[in-house]
């Protein structure tokens, strides 16, 4: 499990744009953490939490991409691609469910997952 504390560290002095992590609590910042985590394992599996662990650095990065997704965005990742209310429509396209920052910490995967 990833340690609180240095991803506080690190977003609070490393990253500019900290809003989102800065206004959440330290259990939501944990299940971020911890959701990061799991995703970044299911996608990059080259990556083995034993024996090649994957950076601290792109788990805080994700995490924090986490708590930036809105609920327009929660939505395309759930498949939604379009709303309409009172004559106003919204056309949305997926977001990339892998933060950029986090591509750049450990490469661009191939393939179907590619972002």
């Amino acid at each position: 499990m990833v340690d609180l504390s240095n991803a506080n560290a690190y977003l609070t002095h490393r990253v500019l744009h900290n809003e989102d992590w800065m206004s959440a609590d330290d259990i939501t910042r944990q299940r971020a953490l911890n959701t990061a985590e799991i995703q970044l394992y299911r996608l990059f599996r080259r990556f083995q939490p034993d024996i090649y662990p994957i950076p601290e650095e792109a788990v805080f990065e994700q995490a924090l991409w986490l708590l930036r997704m809105d609920e327009t965005i929660r939505k395309t990742q759930q498949g939604v691609k379009s709303v309409s209310v009172s004559g106003l429509s919204i056309s949305m396209d997926r977001v990339n469910p892998v933060s950029p920052e986090v591509i750049a910490i450990l490469g661009r995967r191939v393939g179907r997952y590619a972002g």
